[in-house]
């Protein structure tokens, strides 16, 4: 019998990258069977089948270390960690169709319609406005989770990108929760943060334990089922943080700070293939298929693909870091606006930079556009 721990976040994380790290290799072995593997193709980089059942690799570490070592009493007393973890399954189930036949945008919209009235039951929402417009509360957790999952999918295009920045993100989500949890002395607030502290640092330990098999040389693929659920389970940790008991701005900023790179990949890709007339409309500049994100501006620019996914990582660790100076109590509002705004320029600075990388050619989509780690890139 496993015996308490006064710090389960040590547990949960060692658990979570041993459980990653010794299911990922069974996926491996057992996908060409089911059939889930990425075949070889003209407009593919891999020479041989790669399985994309990543994610559910991730989802497993992720729920059976909670399950397992915090060995929950009952529903009531941990209804937002069950909220999470029932709606990141429907989230990997979902990627997992998705890998094998491509499901309609209506029909995922459905389904995370269906994970976020999951989540607000078990009392993970954005919770802005007053309960009795609880309807635009539900809309508005809708949109953060529409956008931060798509964000999460696009930013699959290269070998242990996606699961890397979410591996950053989580360690800072862990960081900001487990300070806000020691330094409250409100009982449900410090719930909450002990909550995300234990889904963040379960998050982290999955990612590490799967990118051993997938940073370099694949052996298996994140896929839509990992992509989507880790998307998912950053916005749910960010909706359920509040990360303010008492200035709103804040609130917005953290879980923006900690997310920049994803969702600043997703606006750059978009705004520049809309004003390059690549495309001629906001809608056709999002479903775009393309190898114009971030990463791939840096490798236009000469950048290896090492140091692309490095200059990621770091860009990811410095917006973490900003995050934990927005959330610091020490701070004044005028204090983190400033740092937010200084940010802000830079990243446009950056994106006038990025826009000077040869990533269109004779500016036409392509049917058979790929990702860099072989699967054809349809999201974004």
């Amino acid at each position: 019998m496993i015996p308490k721990f006064n710090y389960p976040q040590i547990i949960i994380f060692v658990f979570a990258w041993f459980l990653a790290d010794i299911l990922t290799p069974v996926l491996i072995a057992v996908s060409p069977a089911l059939g889930a593997v990425d075949k070889p193709h003209s407009y593919k980089i891999h020479k041989e089948p790669v399985s994309f059942l990543g994610g559910v690799g991730i989802y497993m570490a992720f729920a059976i270390s909670l399950f397992s070592i915090l060995r929950f009493t009952s529903i009531q007393s941990n209804m937002p960690l069950f909220g999470i973890i029932a709606g990141g399954l429907f989230v990997t189930i979902l990627g997992i169709l998705d890998d094998f036949r491509p499901i309609s945008a209506i029909v995922k919209l459905i389904v995370l319609l269906s994970a976020t009235y999951v989540l607000s039951r078990f009392g993970v929402i954005v919770d802005i406005f007053p309960q009795d417009l609880f309807v635009l509360n539900i809309i508005l957790t809708l949109l953060w989770l529409v956008g931060v999952t798509s964000a999460m999918n696009s930013l699959d295009n290269m070998d242990g990108m996606a699961a890397g920045v979410a591996a950053i993100a989580a360690f800072f989500t862990f960081l900001i929760a487990w300070n806000n949890f020691r330094l409250s002395d409100t009982p449900n607030w410090r719930a909450y943060q002990r909550w995300v502290s234990y889904a963040s640092i379960a998050v982290l330990g999955g990612c590490l334990g799967f990118l051993r098999y997938n940073i370099s040389r694949a052996r298996i693929f994140l896929g839509d089922s990992g992509s989507f659920l880790l998307g998912f389970l950053l916005a749910s940790m960010a909706a359920m943080g509040g990360w303010s008991k008492n200035d709103p701005v804040r609130s917005f900023l953290v879980p923006c700070c900690i997310l920049t790179v994803p969702l600043y990949d997703i606006v750059l890709s978009t705004v520049l293939r809309y004003k390059n007339g690549v495309v001629k409309s906001v809608g056709a500049a999002i479903t775009y298929c393309g190898r114009d994100h971030l990463v791939h501006r840096l490798m236009a620019l000469g950048f290896t693909q090492w140091e692309a996914r490095l200059t990621v990582y770091f860009m990811a660790a410095v917006s973490g870091g900003v995050a934990c100076y927005v959330s610091s109590l020490g701070t004044t509002r005028t204090q983190y606006l400033t740092v937010v705004a200084g940010s802000i320029l830079l990243l446009v600075l950056l994106g006038v930079l990025l826009d000077k990388a040869p990533v269109y050619g004779d500016k036409r989509p392509a049917a058979g556009c790929d990702k860099p780690d072989g699967r054809p890139d349809v999201s974004a």
